[in-house]
């Protein structure tokens, strides 16, 4: 089958712009990868940050590690919107895996860079 230069063209201008846009997209910077923790109920509001405290037992299932693209320093009784992940405070491996410390406290809106397997840790773990 035969095209037209004028056909082939935009065939070719079209397959490049589509393969453009692809690799871009894989090409995020770290501010677009960067994800805010907080500590939730099963509704997906924000609680205390005790209650995700594992080392004070946190967690037993009614609260989660909400991980997402939210902003720092939101307050306590906001409802965080769907589409982060959340995490059991008591699940040492997801934790790490999503670059939290593996126990203890994290504050609510710590910043956690890279998502699944970067290792990197957010501010404000510990006591």
């Amino acid at each position: 089958m035969a095209f037209s230069n004028r056909v082939r063209g935009a065939l070719t201008t079209t397959v490049l712009a589509t393969a453009a846009t692809g690799f871009l997209a894989g090409c995020g910077t770290d501010e677009d990868d960067e994800q805010v923790a907080y500590c939730t109920n099963e509704d997906g509001e924000i609680v205390d940050d005790d209650y995700c405290d594992d080392d004070r037992g946190g967690g037993g299932g009614l609260f989660f590690l909400y991980l997402g693209a939210f902003r720092p320093g939101l307050p306590v009784g906001t409802v965080l919107p769907r589409g982060g992940t959340r995490i059991s405070p008591t699940d040492t491996a997801a934790r790490q895996r999503y670059g939290l410390p593996g126990s203890g406290k994290v504050t609510g809106g710590t910043r956690v860079t890279g998502g699944i397997g970067s290792g990197s840790g957010g501010s404000g773990s510990g006591s």
